[in-house]
């Protein structure tokens, strides 16, 4: 099997529907300004319904291009020719088949499954060029040789033992095309909420097929608009994420622009790495999200019941404890487990022949280049030096001209031998820790006021605060402010159950189910804000001390005509009070990682501001800001907004009976 070895150029185009003269002066116009390109494919139907084929006669297309089977049946002479011909239409126009792997002599690995799902259908016997998904198309792409773990298909266990076989993390395919997109594709994803793009169509069975395949790139263009996902990660026999998928959907080259509207981007151009065992393995994407396809297929919205199963499909280094939980029914590992001694299947750590040599290795002397940091001597360690215990103790001096930050003293001791310092960190050591029993927003809190909590699911709550910013009695409204256009005010937090100080400090294991229902609650109540005329601003102050130190975000919706105008309310707000906003907000917030304090707002067209907290920082800035702009200012502290828990049960009642039909 060809190997690729040099970068590929490839052009990806949504579907031309028949319009084949304009797809193949499209393709000549685009290779002539950005290529040459190794490869087109063809995303969704090269056909039009109802098409009798004769578009492609006599057509010569510039570059390799393939098509596989969309929504529409291929027409009756297209198929005939196929069928003649072994795939191509036409010249440099070949058919990949309806559910297939190819791989082409330059080394690039495409699958795909054509086709439109219907579970009624699915476990019917679908013809070749049906435009249907079975289970047999979908069997076909799982059970390929390519991705088989069977060690009774001798080709592929060969493959892998050769030492030309690939690093784990470059197993997979390289593109995957589909007609319809799987399910998931939207979870985790903060952009999906904006993209404009629907998953009606979308085809549960494919979910497999994602994960058998562990596609470079997947491709799909059923529907309108164009939709670019954030890529997410498989972890590789390392135990880290060694691949990544970027999943795009294309408009149609064909298709006309919706009514008001300007027509989806339709092509899609990119260049894959070569690999080779001497490729090095893909750095994380900034903007990378956790993996939506190793979650349970229950977590479609934030009142899922149960939680998220054990990671699957995923190659993982067993050892120790971990590794039982991996054995065979005969005890021996499984295919995709690799010695770390020997780095060979086939058998686990311990059993492994290079073991007994290690074992027997003289761990007594110190190993060639080791120097005693004591008395310079190469034959003994550190802690077996004769002389140590003649060494003086305690820390040692500074070099000359050190001057200690702190307390200003020169040459005297290092800052953090500082007595300054060493008492302003013993008074931090004695504060008390914020626990559950008096966190403002744990539910085993018996003072949380459960009466304006709206909805809960099983990782995350949404409630309505104390003192909500936008005014809903009578009372408040003849202050200043208009009537509210959400009932009930539409003011929540989206609080995790579990206690953490920010989102971004929740660890890894629990972070994908938490997260996942927190964006399924943001997506409803951007459907529930937008029935009324509104649109969200969620902003987060991720601290990890303080009181109320338990990770929540303020979402409030704002009239959709002030919509353009959060972004430059924030950044003015910000210039006031010296606030600077990172450049790229997501590479800040992976850079301070679970340690960090940060301001995080999402504007309602999806996009981020970051700010990473230096020195004193307003925890109201955020409401400052929004109320500024509703004209609210003298509702930005809470407390002067409060209410009667009558009040609060009264806004409580009308907000969940509006958000109701939008969450179940």
């Amino acid at each position: 099997m060809a190997q690729q070895s040099q970068p590929l150029k490839i052009l990806a185009i949504g579907s031309p529907l028949s319009a084949l003269e304009t797809l193949v002066a499209k393709i000549t116009a685009i290779n002539a300004k950005h290529g040459p390109f190794d490869a087109c494919v063809i995303i969704g139907d090269l056909f039009a319904e109802g098409s009798d084929g004769s578009e492609v006669a006599g057509l010569n297309f510039p570059v390799p291009t393939y098509f596989t089977v969309g929504k529409y049946a291929l027409p009756e002479d297209v198929i005939s020719k196929i069928e003649k011909t072994g795939g191509e239409v036409a010249n440099n126009l070949v058919f990949l088949g309806k559910s297939t792997v190819l791989t082409t002599a330059q080394g690039l690995k495409i699958a795909c499954v054509g086709g439109s799902y219907n579970e009624e259908l699915f476990e019917s016997k679908g013809e070749s060029y049906a435009p249907l998904i079975t289970r047999e198309s979908v069997d076909s792409i799982i059970n390929h040789p390519l991705f088989s773990q069977s060690k009774e298909t001798d080709s592929f266990a060969s493959a892998r033992n050769s030492a030309s076989a690939l690093p784990p993390g470059f197993q997979g395919v390289d593109l995957l095309l589909f007609s319809s997109p799987p399910p998931h594709l939207s979870t985790l994803s903060p952009s999906f909420p904006t993209s404009g793009v629907t998953l009606e169509t979308s085809a549960a069975p494919l979910e497999e097929v994602v994960k058998k395949t562990r596609p470079r790139y997947l491709l799909w263009g059923d529907g309108e608009g164009f939709w670019e996902r954030e890529p997410w990660g498989w972890t590789g026999a390392s135990g880290k994420e060694e691949r990544w998928t970027r999943a795009v959907k294309l408009g149609a080259l064909g298709g006309e622009p919706p009514a008001g509207g300007k027509k989806a981007r339709w092509f899609y151009a990119f260049t894959l790495p070569p690999q080779t065992n001497s490729s090095p393995l893909p750095a994380r994407p900034a903007n990378a999200t956790p993996n939506p396809f190793v979650m349970p297929s229950s977590t479609s919205g934030p009142s899922s019941g149960k939680k998220r199963a054990a990671l699957d499909d995923q190659n993982f280094l067993f050892s120790g404890q971990s590794a039982k939980k991996g054995r065979t029914e005969n005890g021996a590992p499984p295919d995709s487990y690799v010695c770390k001694i020997c780095a060979q299947p086939g058998h686990w750590i311990q059993d492994c022949p290079q073991k007994s040599g290690r074992d027997t290795k003289d761990n007594s002397k110190p190993p060639p280049g080791y120097v005693c940091k004591i008395c310079q001597s190469p034959d003994h360690f550190i802690r077996e030096c004769p002389v140590k215990d003649e060494q003086p103790r305690g820390p040692k001096p500074p070099p000359q001209g050190y001057v200690c930050r702190a307390c200003g003293l020169e040459n005297a001791h290092y800052i953090r031998e500082c007595p300054v310092v060493v008492e302003r960190e013993e008074e931090k050591s004695k504060r008390k820790e914020l626990g559950p029993a008096e966190c403002w927003f744990c539910l085993s809190n018996p003072k949380v006021t459960k009466h304006l909590i709206v909805a809960i699911g099983s990782e995350t709550y949404v409630t309505l605060p104390k003192g909500q910013l936008i005014p809903t009695s009578a009372k408040h409204i003849a202050q200043g402010g208009s009537k509210p256009l959400v009932p009930g005010g539409g003011h929540v937090l989206i609080i995790p159950i579990a206690h953490h100080p920010t989102l971004l400090s929740i660890p890894a294991e629990d972070a994908m189910s938490i997260i996942s229902e927190l964006e399924g609650f943001k997506s409803s109540l951007r459907a529930c804000y937008a029935s009324y005329g509104a649109v969200p601003v969620t902003f987060e102050v991720g601290r990890l001390a303080g009181r109320g130190g338990h990770a929540h975000v303020q979402i409030v919706p704002v009239p959709k005509e002030l919509a353009e105008k959060v972004e430059e309310s924030f950044k003015l707000a910000g210039e006031k009070q010296g606030i600077d906003w990172e450049p790229e907000p997501e590479r800040a917030l992976a850079r301070v990682g679970p340690t960090g304090n940060y301001f995080k707002v999402e504007l309602p067209d999806g996009k981020k501001m970051v700010h990473l907290l230096k020195g004193n920082f307003d925890l109201q800035f955020g409401r400052i800001v929004i109320g500024s702009l509703l004209g609210l200012q003298h509702r930005i502290d809470w407390k002067e907004c409060s209410q009667s828990e009558a009040e609060d049960k009264d806004d409580a009642q009308k907000f969940k009976k509006a958000f109701a039909p939008f969450h179940s």
